[in-house]
């Protein structure tokens, strides 16, 4: 009720049927019952005072838009800091104002984390591209026998090959930002993770890690397949790349109500407690992370498509004794 006393449109409405009220008893009284000889003079002024005092009303409505304008007007991309400041009562006004300030706080946050994502960008590039740089030069100031040149540009094929999966990251995730929802199919999950574990037990010959694995069947949800799959790729590829020789690495899928629960769990070298906030994070590299390849960004763009698909990540771990990931799905 307090709220509803503060909005404009009451104090309006009480006083515009205040005055009806007002004027119409005044008119009967003056008029028709005391017959008062100057009647039509009294019911002028009470018509002005009412027409002031509406007036007044409005004006300092209008007032209120006018600065709530010009201040918008002042506030760029350059600005974002800035914030409305015109009004500081409880009426509607003051409330867009508030979710006004509240749209330049998430959007001020937006631009800061786009230009530090490029800078990001920026940076990872310049390095394979310096590289490259460095050795066509160092290359060309004198000459080289054939094993040479195969060595060099062996070395370029895999800088290359860097700046190539970077774009390709880059690219994968500028699409969680916006993806075509007309794109989504059903699909059987199940069978999707059986080729993705088929295809982790590529990935762990090398390093002679079992893949231990337990998939229900027939589940399906409406999504991006293949982005999914990707995604989920990531995570069985981190489990394998940071978990020694002759490990083990357990995936399991499992419905639950209306949920798909999918659980990647490694017998790695584990997390630092203190990287655990941040390993979902843009181009974050932990420590233990120096000798192997990578931009720090397929962590981030599993969470990303995972949310695309209204699910969520979680990941405990414990230093030396391996992390588990755990994804919820909805199937409805």
């Amino acid at each position: 009720m307090k709220k509803l006393r503060n909005s404009l449109r009451y104090r309006l409405f009480f006083w515009y049927i205040l005055s009806l009220l007002f004027l119409g008893f005044f008119i009967v009284l003056t008029v028709h019952i005391y017959k008062l000889p100057y009647s039509n003079t009294l019911l002028a002024i009470v018509f002005l005072i009412l027409s002031m005092v509406g007036f007044i009303i409005i004006y300092r409505f209008t007032k209120s838009l006018i600065l709530l304008t010009s201040q918008i007007k002042l506030i760029s991309s350059k600005n974002l800091e800035n914030r409305i400041t015109t009004s500081q009562g409880k009426d509607e006004i003051s409330e867009l104002s508030i979710t006004f300030n509240e749209l330049l706080d998430r959007l001020d946050k937006a631009f800061k984390r786009e230009r530090q994502f490029i800078g990001d960008v920026a940076h990872e590039l310049k390095t394979p591209l310096s590289t490259l740089k460095s050795s066509f030069e160092v290359t060309l100031q004198k000459e080289r026998s054939n094993e040479e040149y195969k060595r060099i540009i062996k070395d370029s094929i895999n800088e290359t090959d860097k700046l190539t999966k970077t774009l390709k990251d880059v690219l994968d995730l500028a699409w969680t930002e916006v993806p075509n929802e007309s794109q989504k199919e059903i699909f059987d999950l199940s069978e999707m993770m059986n080729e993705m574990i088929e295809i982790g037990q590529k990935l762990a010959l090398k390093k002679q890690i079992k893949i231990i694995y337990s998939i229900a069947p027939n589940i399906k949800m409406k999504g991006f397949r293949d982005r999914l799959g990707r995604a989920i790729l990531n995570i069985i590829d981190n489990a394998i790349k940071y978990t020694s020789n002759n490990g083990k690495v357990h995936i399991a899928l499992l419905k639950e109500q209306n949920n798909a629960l999918i659980t990647i769990k490694d017998s790695g070298q584990g997390i630092e407690e203190a990287e655990l906030s941040h390993i979902f994070d843009r181009f974050y590299r932990g420590s233990k992370t120096n000798k192997i390849f990578g931009a720090g960004l397929g962590l981030a763009i599993a969470k990303a498509t995972i949310e695309v698909h209204r699910g969520a990540i979680q990941v405990k771990s414990k230093l030396n004794y391996g992390s588990t990931f755990t994804i919820a799905l909805p199937l409805t």
